[in-house]
């Protein structure tokens, strides 16, 4: 009888994609993971054990305890849920490495967007230096922010989710190969592509998934004019625009 609900239960769970949705930071993922799920699966699937996402809290404390950086913890989490035959969808924001990607994407789609990375970079300058919460949030004034290590981890943002490479000095060290994994990386992905063409990345979801995404808008950015203050910027905006260079570089390759 147990043998027969699980067969049953392994039949049923077959209907649905298995899907890993890589939010990369202020690229509207919030929208879209809700999008996601609701178009593809029915609602009663986010109450399982077949859905997951790469949570923030347990990250936190495998990074404490034994000593690694969150995002290793964050990736072995990822591998974890990749591995579980009766998983459907997981996501968060997590590195795609590419042999992550190579090693899963015959049994999972991998789905991500980017966002032009000026903006992707002063949306989440602003949103961290602005908003409640106080995990990542700083106090820089952009003066401060741009000669700082995290701006240019920041600039980096789609060469370390991508390239395999999380370390912002060989990313600068070795811009081409970086580029050339990134974007090697992605084209092993489901849907890809860029908020700037959103209907076109909305088609590819919708052919590949043979439904309708509906997308709403979520966290938003909690200081709008701090955001239109910078743009209005030349100076600002050049150095930032030389910053994110390397990123420019991958997102070119999706325009």
């Amino acid at each position: 009888m147990q043998e027969m609900l699980k067969r049953r239960a392994e039949s049923y769970l077959a209907r649905y994609p298995r899907i890993f949705f890589c939010h990369v930071p202020k690229c509207a993922g919030v929208s879209l993971s809700k999008a996601i799920f609701s178009s593809t699966y029915p609602m009663w699937l986010k109450a399982t054990r077949f859905t997951g996402y790469i949570d923030l809290k347990s990250s936190q404390t495998a990074a404490e305890l034994l000593g690694v950086d969150m995002m290793t913890a964050r990736e072995t989490q990822l591998v974890f849920q990749l591995n579980d035959p009766q998983m459907r969808y997981t996501n968060g924001h997590c590195v795609a490495h590419p042999q992550v990607v190579s090693k899963f994407c015959n049994d999972w789609h991998f789905i991500t967007i980017l966002r032009d990375p000026v903006k992707r970079f002063i949306s989440e300058y602003v949103y961290n230096r602005f908003k409640a919460s106080e995990w990542q949030k700083h106090e820089d004034d952009l003066e401060q922010y741009l000669a700082s290590d995290k701006a240019v981890s920041s600039a980096l943002t789609y060469a370390r989710y991508f390239s395999g490479e999380k370390d912002s000095h060989a990313i600068r060290a070795n811009p081409q190969s970086v580029v050339d994994a990134a974007i090697a990386n992605l084209r092993n992905f489901s849907v890809c592509g860029t908020l700037e063409d959103m209907p076109r990345w909305q088609q590819k979801f919708n052919q590949t998934f043979t439904t309708k995404i509906n997308i709403a808008s979520q966290n938003t950015s909690p200081n709008q004019q701090a955001y239109r203050d910078i743009t209005s910027n030349p100076e600002a905006m050049e150095r930032i625009r030389l910053l994110c260079k390397i990123d420019y570089d991958i997102f070119n390759a999706l325009s």
